[in-house]
């Protein structure tokens, strides 16, 4: 059992209850790329499967590779593209996946793309979990490898399997949220990218003397948290799972993230 299966939080609330209590406005057009071993693609198969999986009846069929759909009020957008995704890009980030080492050599096989794409989303809960219910559909396909949503890269098996939570109220956050992690001689240090796609800021843990395994573990529960309750952490506020945990809050310039992010003192 991986460091996913053990993290996973159990189910709180139903995913339309959360997203009903949230209601933001910071999803833009959500974009993610099915990687597929072979450049052929079956459209067909894939509309089954959103209807066996998901219970998502798809009456459009794909014209020139391309398939758009509607589900409720959002549009969806997959287009094949019979080349891989160009200048190693999803190779160099696929090196940065410490929970699947052999993402860079399995991704290399890639042969052709599926660009997934969810517009006019609602908000960013009900968006997000369009979009991972489509790509799990997509990941079903019998050549597919992995999905990329840079700098995220999750194997196809993995990714289907943490999608079905969604059945059960579950939000899957490690396919939403990339967390980071790196070790040098200050510490271990972690950082998130995708927490703004929520209205959040983005977080870091810094040089901690805590080992790998528990910076992890602190920043997915913190990110899990943030998401599911729409919670918003100031600077100078504290942060702690049990009473006597209170790990301070600090907002300043990022070191592994783009502008300000929030510290969170381990």
């Amino acid at each position: 059992m991986g460091l996913f299966d053990k993290l996973r939080r159990r189910k709180k609330e139903k995913i339309e209850s959360i997203a009903a209590a949230q209601r933001t406005d910071h999803s833009e057009t959500i974009v993610g790329f099915v990687l597929l071993e072979r450049e052929d693609c079956d459209f067909e198969l894939f509309i089954r499967n959103m209807q066996r999986e998901w219970n998502i009846k798809i009456e459009e069929r794909a014209e020139e590779g391309n398939l758009f759909f509607e589900v409720d009020g959002m549009q969806v957008v997959c287009a094949h593209i019979a080349a891989p995704v160009p200048n190693q890009e999803v190779e160099e980030n696929a090196k940065l996946n410490v929970l699947w080492p052999e993402a860079e050599q399995v991704t290399s096989r890639h042969q052709s793309q599926i660009i997934v794409s969810v517009l006019n989303a609602a908000d960013a809960i009900e968006g997000h979990a369009l979009f991972t219910r489509t790509a799990s559909a997509l990941l079903q396909l019998d050549h597919a490898l992995a999905i990329y949503m840079s700098p995220l890269v999750v194997e196809a098996g993995k990714y289907v399997e943490v999608s079905r939570g969604l059945k059960d109220g579950e939000l899957p956050i490690p396919l939403w949220v990339f967390i980071g992690l790196y070790q040098n001689e200050a510490g271990a240090s972690a950082y998130t990218y995708g927490l703004c796609n929520f209205g959040k800021d983005e977080m870091e843990i810094i040089g901690s003397s805590k080992p790998l395994s528990d910076v992890f573990e602190m920043m997915f529960m913190t990110t899990t948290y943030v998401v599911e309750n729409n919670v918003t952490l100031h600077d100078g506020e504290t942060l702690g799972f049990t009473e006597q945990q209170k790990l301070s809050i600090t907002r300043s310039q990022g070191i592994a993230t783009e502008g300000d992010s929030l510290k969170i003192g381990l």
